[in-house]
């Protein structure tokens, strides 16, 4: 820029100098020509030295002059200090050029007569009208002569004005034009005519009105191209006569007054404002909104912007901080200011005084020639805490890797090891450091197969994740059972990197597993196999019959004292005849026949291979061994004998349920002929006394069940102490195609008998919680107690069916009773005892089922968490006409009540019953003078009479 400064600088005082160098040679020569001057008096060397040194000192005075209007502009270039706006002393020297340009040229035009004269020794007094001519004529040419240099010195100026920063318009257009279209014309018309004047002698009117005219119509052309400049520049006057604060909204509404130039420029310059408003406005917006808080920076360090994002994460308000040092927010920030490319962080100070962790990001800008710093500042106080977390959490898991059972490793992409934590010495016995850089499948024990070789292949190959298991050595060549999961880790390109996995150690699970399958699949007490697994080995040996047309036989062997033995002699007893047994059995199997332990006193053997002529003499030989064998139990010995049922197993066999029906069938038969005997299935025998009657029971009960065909009523259980129902009995019916209905004890031994009876329990169970769910849900709060089979027990998913059946129903289980009979749970008490339990668990309540029929009951009683007692209706049928019956009711009822059981009296036939058993202090009672079973759990007249009989009591 300096450059440039020079070269405007040198061309502007050359203009000035060479205009008021040809101003004195135009007004000689126009001298010469008009007239006034002599040729003569030119040639006086007086003349010239007068003139010449004259010319020398005011082009001199000029030059020093107008030299100084750039020397303070030079001086700020050469040393730096300029900022692109020009002092004051500098604008006020350029708003006066035009006074200044001309006063030299005044000067001249002015001291030129009087020098002349004073040259040429002429009094002016006495030659007036020579001297004003001459002094009229020089102001005109001098003033024609120095138009055109005052207008090239403008345009320098004007070029100065691209460099600098005008305050104040040097000369306007309307000047300009009336100079130009004006004066110019005004001064070439009175030199016209002074020529004419002195040529021709005299100034006639007709020239003064010739002159006048021509004055009148240039004077109103120029008024009126003023007049059309100025409305041009209407828009142009608002614009300088605006402040520096006005919104580039506001100037967008500048409206052009013209359609030449200048209306253009002002319309260019409309649009141009309207674009830099929408840019205004979009930057304010972008940093009045901005999520980062936004700080402006002046060169001394002092605030200049600070948006509400910067006040919102100090706490200071932008006109509180502005001018204020940027070390009040960012103490540790080194000033002056450094530049960097990237974001670095420090603290702050927030207004309160806590410190915050900081991000900060500094970059430059220049504005009116000014330096200005932005610092992009963001709250990183989350980000520290994620960090920290993530550090946390790193070290965390760093602990729980290295802290791990299992074995935690990483592979690179060979498939050796990289990194191993230290569970991988409890596995391998080998260190960490040991095992590196070794592969997985050199630790294979030999006789396994190559199972983690292709494992760790598939994942060098791509496949992301895999498992297998694997048996390994450990450094003293014991195996162990291993369980690997493992991750292939990949490069943008799709190559593996490495892979990551766990190995954890299942020897012991194995083992456990072993051993569950072998509990599954065996008798606890004798080790033999249990009645689960030989019913599937029993299918699957009739489907291999039916296949190949070998023959199998079938023993269902049955012990004919042990019912004697186990309820003389105590449990312990009968489980060590069990026990005996089974080892004799066990001494004399065939290799490949299958032995178990089918129930409680019940063995099974499947014969494979065995032709129907050598079947009975080997059931012999299992009969002979039981009836020749002693059982020695509190120094006495005691004969044991067997029933074996005899059935070939054929291709004509349909099923393996068929099997066992007919082996159970021909092992009743056995017993019917006096037990201790072997007999072969004789379709024939289904003829024989009740076998015919039990088969059709058992079709009828599986067709029941498959087609949901029983009934389930219900029998109140009412209260002797306000006749009110507190339970309802559910009990089953069979309704047969005649519309008969059959009572449970006509189908029940049947459904024992041949193995349904599970399925019975299960169906009653389920459908009595079903309807009582349903009537909860309408607002009836009944309670049921529902019967089970005294083989209850016997069935293991039961209890998990009765948790699903009421988490369905949305039942609380306390308005549920189970009742099972007293012999059947003092036959079982073991497993009575843990059934009972795991209902109570569940919640539901438990009553024992005519109690007091063998009246060995109360020895038993205290072992059972029964909730409720219900008396043998033996007992009250005959209370009214049998004293000793009352005195039966009443012992049991105080027994129970000592013991804290509910007692309920079962078969009330009558009100004097029911009398007396209010007055004994029985809790609950039912029977058919209460109300008899009915389809729904409804009150019924029966029961109005019974409450009405209870009152009376009372």
């Amino acid at each position: 820029m300096l450059s440039d400064l020079k070269a405007i600088r040198r061309r502007f005082i050359t203009l000035i100098i060479v205009g008021l160098l040809l101003a004195p040679l135009a007004g000689l020569v126009s001298g010469l020509l008009f007239g006034p001057i002599a040729p003569e008096d030119l040639r006086n060397s007086r003349t010239l030295v007068i003139l010449t040194v004259f010319i020398g000192i005011t082009a001199a005075w000029a030059y020093t002059y107008f030299s100084r209007y750039f020397s303070p502009l030079s001086y700020s270039q050469r040393h730096g200090t300029f900022n692109g706006d020009l002092p004051d002393t500098q604008q006020r020297k350029l708003a006066r050029f035009g006074r200044d340009y001309w006063s030299f040229f005044l000067l001249y035009a002015l001291a030129t007569p009087p020098l002349f004269f004073l040259a040429i020794e002429k009094s002016i007094a006495s030659n007036l009208g020579q001297f004003l001519q001459l002094t009229l004529l020089q102001l005109s040419v001098v003033t024609l002569v120095g138009l055109p240099t005052y207008q090239l010195a403008l345009d320098q100026i004007g070029k100065l004005a691209g460099h600098l920063s005008l305050r104040t318009i040097q000369v306007s257009l309307k000047s300009k034009i009336m100079l130009l279209g004006g004066f110019v014309p005004l001064l070439s018309y009175t030199v016209l005519m002074n020529y004419s004047w002195q040529q021709s002698g005299n100034l006639t009117p007709g020239h003064m009105a010739i002159w006048l005219t021509l004055v009148c119509f240039t004077g109103l052309i120029t008024l009126l191209s003023v007049r059309s400049v100025a409305q041009s520049l209407e828009p142009v006057q608002e614009l300088i006569m605006r402040s520096g604060a006005s919104l580039h909204a506001e100037l967008a509404k500048l409206e052009p007054q013209s359609t030449d130039e200048i209306g253009l420029m002002t319309q260019t310059l409309s649009k141009l404002f309207q674009r830099l408003g929408e840019q205004e406005s979009h930057m304010r917006a972008v940093v009045e909104a901005a999520a980062t808080g936004i700080i402006v920076v002046n060169k001394d360090g002092l605030i200049d912007t600070f948006n509400p994002a910067a006040e919102k994460l100090f706490g200071y308000l932008a006109m509180e901080i502005q001018q204020r040092p940027i070390k009040w927010l960012l103490p540790a920030i080194s000033y002056p200011l450094q530049v960097d490319a990237a974001e670095f962080e420090t603290s702050g100070s927030h207004r309160d005084g806590t410190r915050l962790p900081l991000s900060v990001h500094i970059s430059n800008m220049v504005i009116g020639g000014k330096p200005f710093f932005t610092c992009m500042v963001a709250d990183i106080s989350r980000r520290k805490r994620l960090e920290d977390q993530q550090h946390e959490t790193e070290s965390h898991y760093r602990e729980l890797v290295e802290t791990a059972q299992d074995m935690v490793w990483t592979m690179d992409a060979e498939g050796r090891f990289s990194y191993l934590n230290p569970a991988s010495s409890s596995i391998y016995g080998f260190t960490p450091a040991e095992m590196l850089g070794h592969q997985l499948h050199e630790y294979r024990s030999p006789g396994h197969p190559p199972v983690d070789m292709e494992a760790i292949t598939k994942l060098l190959l791509g496949e992301d994740t895999i498992q297998f298991e694997s048996v390994h050595l450990d450094s003293e060549s014991k195996p162990h059972f291993l369980n690997f999961n493992a991750r292939s880790y990949k490069d943008a390109t799709g190559n593996v990197t490495r892979i990551s996995g766990t190995t954890r150690d299942i020897t012991e699970q194995k083992a456990f597993q072993h051993q569950l399958s072998y509990h599954a699949e065996h008798d606890p007490l004798t080790a033999m196999f249990n009645r689960h697994y030989f019913q599937e080995e029993l299918e699957r040996t009739v489907a291999r019959v039916a296949r190949s047309g070998s023959d199998c036989a079938l023993f269902y062997i049955d012990l004919d004292q042990f019912k004697y033995i186990n309820d003389t002699l105590g449990h312990a007893a009968g489980d060590r005849l069990l026990i005996d047994v089974a080892a004799l059995l066990t001494a004399h199997v065939r290799d490949g026949d299958l032995l178990a332990r089918f129930g409680g006193d019940e063995f099974t053997l499947l014969l494979y291979n065995i032709n129907k002529q050598d079947v009975l003499s080997a059931a012999e030989n299992f009969r002979s061994l039981c009836d020749d064998f002693r059982f020695a139990a509190e120094d006495k010995t005691f004969n044991i004998s067997c029933s074996i049922g005899v059935v070939m197993i054929d291709d004509t066999v349909a099923s393996a349920e068929e099997v066992l029906s007919h082996a159970d069938l021909a092992c009743h038969m056995a017993k019917q002929h006096g037990r201790n005997r072997a007999t072969l299935y004789d379709p024939a025998d289904l003829d024989k006394a009740d076998m015919a009657a039990d088969m059709n029971w058992a079709a009828q009960v599986r067709e029941m069940l498959e087609h949901d065909r029983f009934q389930l009523v219900y029998q109140p259980i009412v209260s002797t102490a306000d006749g009110s129902i507190k339970d309802y009995e559910v009990l089953v019916r069979m309704v047969c195609d005649d519309g008969k209905i059959i009572l449970p004890g006509g189908f029940m031994p049947a459904a024992e008998r041949f193995g349904l009876i599970h399925s019975v329990d299960r169906w009653i169970v389920k459908r009595a919680i079903a309807q009582l769910g349903k009537l909860h849900q309408a607002g009836n709060q009944a309670r049921f107690s529902i019967n089970l089979s005294g083989h209850a027990f016997e069935d293991d998913g039961l209890l998990s069916l009765i948790r699903q059946w009421l988490d369905e129903s949305a039942l609380d289980p306390v308005w549920v009773t189970f009742e099972i009979t007293e012999t059947a749970a003092i036959e079982n008490l073991a497993a009575a005892e843990d059934f009972i339990t795991a209902l109570k668990d569940i919640g539901c309540q438990f009553a024992l089922d005519d109690f007091g029929s063998g009246f060995s009951s109360f020895a038993y009683l205290k072992h059972l968490p029964v909730d409720k007692l219900k008396i043998d209706g033996s007992f009250v049928k005959g209370m009214a006409h049998s004293s000793v019956d009352q005195a039966m009711v009443e012992s049991m009822n105080q027994v129970a009540h000592a013991l804290g059981k509910v007692t309920v009296a079962e078969c009330v036939e009558n009100e004097e019953t029911l009398l007396l058993l209010k007055d004994m202090g029985i809790d609950l009672v039912q029977g058919n003078f209460l109300g008899r079973p009915g389809d729904a759990p409804v009150n019924t007249a029966h029961h109005l009479q019974a409450i009405e009989a209870i009152t009376l009591g009372q």
